[in-house]
């Protein structure tokens, strides 16, 4: 089966947030530092510059097992799961403008972009050519008869 134009334009989306996610994150890097070090919570916390890099790496690499596992191998529990993860991120982001150790300014403005751009790459797996590409079968059973 050929791939259908919504998981296509699923993994542009999706990979387009994550590169957007790195730009901002590099962009909110020295007010990142600067508000980890004025934060009592955080140096009581443990909370430093590595943990702030573990952080994106660890959710970097599961974005991109996610987009790997859903448009190249068709995975429907890589699909829920993204489902989830999303649907997480929007209800925490009402929490963002409470704590300013989130993004302001410009910072917050491109992370709406990306809650956006992630929230139409999302909906891209619930089309119908997307409903059949999940539900297709890997192999044929009678190939091995």
């Amino acid at each position: 089966m050929k791939k259908p134009d919504s998981i296509i334009l699923f993994a542009r989306l999706f990979l387009g947030a994550i590169s957007l996610g790195a730009i901002n994150f590099a962009f909110r890097w020295s007010d990142a530092t600067a508000l980890l070090a004025q934060s009592p919570e955080a140096k009581a916390a443990g909370i430093g510059l590595g943990f702030l890099i573990a952080v994106f790496v660890v959710s970097t690499s599961i974005n991109l097992a996610l987009w790997y596992f859903i448009s190249r191998r068709a995975s429907k529990v890589a699909k829920w799961i993204q489902t989830i993860f999303y649907l997480i991120g929007l209800a925490s982001f009402a929490w963002t403008f409470n704590n300013p150790l989130e993004p302001q300014g410009l910072a917050l403005a491109i992370s709406v972009v990306i809650l956006i751009i992630y929230g139409a790459a999302t909906a891209m797996l619930f089309r119908p050519d997307a409903i059949a590409w999940f539900d297709r079968k890997p192999f044929d059973p009678g190939t091995f008869r």
